[in-house]
């Protein structure tokens, strides 16, 4: 190995270890992998900057930009109600095919997003037999087209990068829409094996941080004196004492001054806890404290993440303070302030007056309580924003426009039309997700530029000496899908993108079945709620437990797994 070679290659297996053995933001670790190219000279600031300027890149980030005036239509709020009438078999039907169908053209999060609201409000279903089912369909609806799931834009980009045409509309139907029709036969057939979490007591149940104040008349008082172990709604599961955690809190613990009571309850009953002699709750001083109580979950693209609610100053950005905090379904203890956030939190805000105006909402969050963000747009614009989508789709699929020239249209239509704001399309820039491509797309180049594909590939190569390209295929595709449940699906494309096209040289075939089996390997994620993010959505609002994707996903991605080893050398041939 060269010593350019040596250097790329400790650069890309660090930033694997990284993505999969630390909590650093992708951002951060994908940063460092393009400040450590060009450093190092193994990678030019100009080289890096034509990678940032990827017609793919720019294509998927305007598509994002262009979902958001879909997002503020009706539509999905329709399709809800269509979705959630008749037996629970029919539902889960109807809900599964709509999400899938919508999934193949529009941003699979929000839909789950959207939808998570009025299927969390109906009493016929546990939210539990339904939000599993709704994200995986939209996972497998996002495979079936260019545009489906970022992944398929993303392999778009690298395809690209290659100096390849871009990828056609419909290039991913053909096996995408045999995954999606078996995946959904496969989730109604299994729906019964879904857990029956109960949410109507647990979806409010939050650690709620009580300070006492200075003239209570609790100070002096055992816990079992101050009637504290007897609460209806709550318990009293830790008491935090000079920077010292006492839990669990004995019956005869004496209240002493500034110490902070955490509390486990159904925050709806807060009034128990206000009644407290003395009790000074958070947020309540602050005013917020009352029934406008709103879920969100943090979102990935959130400058919140890797914050505390204290330096980020979360009360004057929102006009809410968060009187509650869950993690992977389970609450989080602790003074609230000084809790790090992370993507996918969800947390209980109890909003000011001023909550729904603010601007910054949908860059930070997923508002999951029905209530409405959005000024309601009319019939007319409803309909002028679906029929100039579909416009863009159809002229792009016929070959008269590009996909990214009729999405920069419609992008300056929304904007003239006053649907759409220039500031809120500055927010709503995914920056995150434009670096981690830029630097995926220069880690790529730079494996390539090195000759380290090649090596990589030829070592693999000679492990299936004796056996031919399709044995290959399927163990990059097991590699993927392995990557995808430990990282995220972008990142997983990303970083075995490379290793496709140096195993297609070294077997001297085409490059695009492999190509393909790390597309549809990184969007298979169903053993896990971390890899994709409409999963990590319905983990912290169902009440799931880690095994629940594993026991539900497991004959999914088995079958997933059969269906792409056979099917991508049939429909992509080498």
């Amino acid at each position: 190995m060269s010593l350019e070679q040596i250097i790329v290659a400790i650069i890309f297996i660090a930033t694997i270890c990284a993505l999969i053995f630390t909590h650093v933001r992708p951002t951060l670790i994908f940063t460092s992998t393009l400040t450590g190219l060009i450093l190092t000279g193994t990678l030019t600031p100009e080289q890096s900057l034509i990678n940032a300027v990827n017609p793919g890149v720019a294509t998927l980030i305007a598509l994002l930009l262009a979902s958001r005036a879909l997002e503020r239509t009706s539509l999905l709020k329709q399709i809800a109600r269509l979705a959630l009438r008749g037996s629970d078999k029919l539902t889960v039907i109807k809900l599964t095919s709509f999400a899938a169908l919508f999934s193949s053209f529009l941003n699979n999060t929000a839909i789950v997003a959207t939808l998570i609201r009025p299927i969390k409000s109906q009493n016929r279903y546990p939210a539990s037999k339904l939000l599993m089912p709704l994200s995986y369909a939209a996972i497998l609806g996002g495979t079936t087209t260019l545009i489906g799931t970022s992944t398929n834009m993303v392999i778009n980009s690298f395809w690209m990068s290659e100096g390849n045409p871009s990828l056609s509309f419909f290039a991913f139907f053909p096996l995408g829409i045999v995954l999606t029709l078996v995946g959904i036969v496969i989730i109604v057939l299994r729906r019964n094996s879904l857990p029956h979490c109960e949410l109507d007591n647990s979806q409010n149940n939050y650690f709620v941080d009580v300070k006492l104040r200075d003239n209570s008349e609790l100070y002096g008082k055992t816990v079992e004196e101050a009637n504290l172990r007897n609460l209806h709604s709550f318990y009293l599961v830790e008491l935090l004492r000079d920077g010292h955690s006492i839990s669990p809190v004995s019956p005869t613990t004496v209240l002493q001054p500034c110490d902070r009571l955490i509390f486990s309850g159904d925050v709806k009953n807060i009034e128990e806890l206000q009644q407290l002699p003395g009790a000074k709750i958070f947020a309540e001083h602050t005013g917020l404290m009352s029934e406008n109580l709103v879920e969100v979950v943090v979102a990935e693209r959130s400058s919140l993440v890797g914050n505390t609610l204290k330096n980020s100053g979360f009360r004057a950005m929102f006009d809410a303070a968060v009187v509650g905090l869950k993690r992977n379904g389970l609450n989080i203890p602790g003074k609230l302030g000084e809790i790090t956030l992370r993507e996918g939190d969800s947390l209980l805000l109890a909003a000011g007056p001023d909550f729904k105006q603010r601007k910054n909402l949908s860059k930070h969050f997923f508002v999951i309580s029905d209530m409405v963000v959005d000024q309601p747009l009319s019939k007319k614009q409803n309909a002028a924003i679906i029929g100039g989508f579909a416009a863009v789709l159809a002229t792009s699929i016929a070959g008269f426009t590009s996909l990214l020239t009729g999405l920069v249209l419609f992008i300056v239509a929304c904007l003239f039309s006053q649907i759409l704001k220039s500031n809120e399309l500055k927010r709503l820039f995914p920056f995150d997700l434009w670096l981690i491509i830029t630097a995926a797309l220069s880690l790529a180049q730079a494996i390539s530029l090195s000759g380290l594909s090649d090596l990589l590939a030829t070592q693999i190569h000679s492990v299936f000496s004796g056996h031919s390209a399709l044995a290959a295929l399927i163990g990059l595709l097991l590699v993927t899908i392995l990557f995808t449940e430990v990282v995220t699906n972008t990142a997983a494309a990303a970083l075995m993108f490379p290793l496709a096209i140096g195993l297609a040289n070294s077997f001297n075939v085409d490059s695009l079945p492999f190509v393909m089996a790390v597309a549809f390997g990184a969007s298979a994620c169903f053993l896990s709620p971390y890899g994709y993010q409409t999963n990590l959505l319905v983990f912290n609002t169902a009440g799931y437990k880690f095994i629940h994707f594993i026991r539900f996903g497991l004959p999914i991605t088995l079958v997933y797994i059969v269906l792409c080893a056979g099917l991508i050398p049939y429909f992509y041939p080498f």
